[in-house]
């Protein structure tokens, strides 16, 4: 987490910001910093940067911050990509839309949304997961330590091509 201002920021406005659902959409609004830019624009590691504070919005909102210290659970993005339609330059404002769209027994995938005006500037997503002491924590595991059930959704198109990509990736790693 290289945006330690930010997430302590995100972490003490998390406690008077409306609890959230797991499933609902994190919301968060942002301004470009002379510390994002490169010459004149966001640079392209910053956007993944920026992406984990819209993942924690939603552990902080949803109460998991207190299950994520009692069982030692680390957070991981195993696997991201993202696709940049227009720049962010410094001091504009924009908007960072986070949601979980679908998991598995190991992980959670989500998708978020750069927009400013109402203009998608970038849409990204990751591949996550919660890793404990033994490995991976399903998901559903995840979840229930919110204390409430979710009905999984139907996989979007995306993420069962993220997850060929993932297969692939891990395989050429083994050679």
């Amino acid at each position: 987490m290289r945006l330690r201002l930010r997430f302590l920021w995100l972490i003490l406005s998390s406690f008077w910001k409306k609890p959230m659902d797991l499933l609902d959409e994190s919301v968060l609004n942002l301004r470009v910093l002379p510390n994002d830019i490169d010459i004149t624009k966001i640079t392209n590691d910053r956007f993944i940067a920026l992406m984990d504070l819209g993942r924690m919005d939603i552990a902080f909102r949803t109460g998991l911050l207190k299950s994520m210290f009692k069982n030692k659970w680390v957070p991981l993005a195993t696997f991201d990509t993202i696709r940049f339609r227009y720049p962010l330059k410094v001091f504009q404002a924009y908007q960072l839309r986070t949601r979980i769209v679908w998991w598995d027994d190991t992980t959670a995938y989500f998708k978020q949304v750069f927009e400013r005006k109402g203009r998608v500037v970038a849409t990204g997503y990751v591949c996550a997961t919660f890793l404990g002491s033994n490995g991976a924590i399903p998901p559903d595991e995840v979840m229930a330590e919110t204390g409430k059930s979710f009905t999984k959704p139907n996989q979007p198109e995306i993420v069962a091509r993220l997850r060929e990509i993932e297969s692939l990736i891990h395989e050429t790693q083994k050679e």
